[in-house]
């Protein structure tokens, strides 16, 4: 088992509950395995649940799985159920290889909307009244570094991804006065099950990550956990309507640049 901080245990969520969707793997499983080592009782939402997560459990928390596709609307009432102070709505996908807007079919966009933006209106709706009736939440919702610019050849996920991060802004000042915090994590290079850089990236390609990122790279899941758990716990008790950058400086420093070869990146070889 990773011995990662983060995942060390410790008190910050001790009796809190949490619903982390997409939490069965990888950036989700990190943020499921940080909450539980700091005492929460999370569950965590998959399309496919495999083996337990492992954690710490000297501090007291726990992890269910349940399978169930988020889009699903079967999926409102063991969440409800679980009754959660704490919300990550972590779910979200390309869906497709990237592909021109003028040359995309309109179920694509339907398909985007339900894996990116319409499922986190409906859970987060969901959970709302009880977090308030217990005297406050957090809800947090992964974004990207594409919600802040541009993605060539995915269009309408990054319009979406901007959506959910507007979203993120005005639901904020509705839901302060009741306690619920709202918050948004943006990641970018993250070596994650959607994204797998260590399959992308060429060996001979390694050295060049102090030039794709003033951090180098790539990050990992828990680098993204590290973040939810700041947002999750009572250290960003007075942190609501933001966004946190966790992709190593990218957002500050970098973008897209076309390839000679047609198409773009945001990993240039000769830059």
């Amino acid at each position: 088992m990773t011995t990662n901080s983060v995942f060390a245990p410790g008190p910050l969520l001790s009796g809190r509950r949490a619903v982390v969707t997409g939490g069965g793997g990888g950036i989700g499983a990190a943020i499921s395995r940080a909450f539980a080592s700091h005492g929460a009782d999370v569950l965590a939402v998959d399309v496919e649940v495999g083996d337990p997560l492992e954690f710490d459990t000297a501090a007291g928390g726990s992890i269910a799985l349940f399978e169930c596709d988020v889009r699903d609307s079967e999926v409102l009432e063991p969440l409800l159920d679980h009754q959660p102070d704490i919300l990550v709505n972590n779910v979200g996908h390309f869906v497709r290889a990237p592909k021109p807007f003028a040359e995309n079919d309109h179920g694509l966009w339907d398909e985007l909307h339900d894996i990116n933006f319409g499922h986190v209106l409906r859970l987060t709706h969901a959970v709302l009244p009880g977090m308030a009736e217990r005297g406050g939440g957090s809800v947090i919702n992964l974004t990207t570094v594409e919600a802040h610019r541009a993605i060539p050849g995915h269009t309408v996920y990054s319009a979406y991804k901007t959506a959910l991060m507007q979203f993120t802004r005005s639901l904020s000042a509705e839901v302060g006065p009741s306690g619920i915090r709202v918050n948004a994590i943006a990641p970018d290079l993250i070596e994650s099950l959607q994204v797998p850089y260590a399959q992308l990236v060429p060996e001979e390609d390694e050295p060049m990550w102090p030039r794709w990122s003033p951090l180098g790279g790539p990050g990992r899941p828990e680098d993204v956990a590290g973040a939810a758990l700041f947002l999750a716990s009572d250290l960003s008790r007075f942190v609501t309507g933001g966004t946190l950058h966790v992709d190593g400086g990218t957002h500050g420093s970098g973008g897209w640049v076309p390839r000679e070869s047609g198409g773009w990146t945001n990993r240039p070889r000769h830059p």
